[in-house]
């Protein structure tokens, strides 16, 4: 009877083991489940295939790979979406979580989306606020505002018989203040957008050290947001 007992022991043992690695599994396909029907609205977007770089030369914002994100997406909010950013098209383009096909986003649904720290809100542009339609880095959000157009041109040149790919990076630079974008470059435009506490704003730039030429964006930040304070 003994003998019987300790032989039943391991079988009883194995099918516990069968039926939890079932009951697991069953578990994380029905969590699996759940996510991809909860973010089915999303992945309804054009096909879009990744530009292929012959050197180290990429399109994309930042990094040539996918990066974890959020994007708000026909009135819907997704968070952890694995997502690029094409700056030389002005595409936002999410990862397929089942197949893993490379799916472009209709740009006019896309409110916002956020990567590696910094969040891109879509404007659409007119002759009365002067910038044209896309994707803008919203680098201080306050009163008055700042915002980034990023853009890369491909540049191709001949070296050696040998055709050689780059991509030009450029950054625009905006203040919004009063509905309208005014491009901002030099120190001097900057303290003419702020022309009413001009001289308050170059001080408090000169104090900060700040690099103007070096550290543009920093610097115009800086500027918006001292511009923004209560006055002393």
């Amino acid at each position: 009877m003994l003998f019987a007992l300790l032989c039943s022991i391991p079988s009883v043992a194995q099918k516990a083991d069968t039926a939890f690695i079932s009951a697991s599994a069953g578990r994380a396909q029905q969590l699996y489940t759940n996510a991809f029907q909860g973010q089915a609205r999303l992945f309804n977007g054009t096909e879009y295939r990744l530009y292929q770089s012959r050197n180290d030369e990429f399109p994309l914002y930042l990094r040539d790979d996918w990066t974890n994100g959020a994007v708000l997406y026909d009135g819907e909010h997704y968070d952890n979406v694995s997502l690029v950013y094409d700056i030389s098209t002005d595409k936002v383009v999410v990862e397929h979580m089942l197949n893993g096909a490379e799916i472009q986003l209709i740009a006019e649904k896309v409110s916002w989306f956020s990567m590696s720290g910094h969040t891109f809100v879509r404007i659409d542009g007119d002759k009365t606020n002067g910038v044209k339609s896309g994707f803008y880095d919203l680098l201080y959000d306050g009163p008055s505002k700042v915002y980034a157009k990023r853009e890369k041109m491909l540049q191709e040149s001949i070296e050696s018989q040998v055709i050689v790919s780059r991509f030009e990076e450029k950054n625009h630079l905006y203040i919004l203040r009063n509905g309208v974008f005014v491009p901002v470059k030099k120190k001097s435009s900057v303290l003419k957008v702020f022309s009413d506490r001009k001289s308050d704003v170059k001080s408090a730039l000169n104090k900060s050290k700040i690099r103007f030429r070096k550290d543009r964006e920093k610097a115009i930040v800086l500027a918006a947001t001292f511009y923004d304070s209560p006055k002393n």
